[in-house]
C-alpha cells in the first residue's frame, strides 16, 4: 500500500471511530456530568424511586475514580434522604 493510500485510510478511521467518540465524550462530560448532576442535586425529590436516583451510566464513564467515589456518597445520601422522607409520608398518613 502506498504511503498516502495508509494515510488515507488512518485519516478515515479517525474520523469514522475516533471523533465521534471524542464529541460523544465531550457530550457526556458536559450535559450528563455536569448540568444534568447539578439539576438532580437541586432539590430533594418526592419519591424514592425518582429517575434522578438512578445511576448514570454515560456521566460515569467520563469520570475519574474520585469523582466516582463522591458521585456513589452523593446519590447514597439522596437516596437515603428520599426514603426516610417517603416514610415519613407513610406515618403521617397512617396517623390521620
Amino acid at each position: 500500500m502506498p504511503k498516502w493510500k495508509r494515510y488515507l485510510w488512518f485519516f478515515y478511521l479517525y474520523f469514522r471511530y475516533d471523533f465521534p467518540e471524542i464529541l460523544r465524550n465531550v457530550r457526556r462530560t458536559i450535559w450528563n456530568k455536569r448540568i444534568k448532576l447539578w439539576w438532580y442535586r437541586l432539590f430533594l425529590r418526592k419519591s424514592e424511586f425518582d429517575k434522578s436516583l438512578d445511576t448514570d451510566l454515560d456521566a460515569l464513564m467520563v469520570m475519574n475514580k474520585k469523582e466516582q467515589e463522591a458521585y456513589f456518597k452523593d446519590i447514597f445520601e439522596r437516596r437515603l434522604k428520599a426514603h426516610n422522607r417517603d416514610l415519613a409520608e407513610e406515618d403521617h398518613a397512617r396517623e390521620n
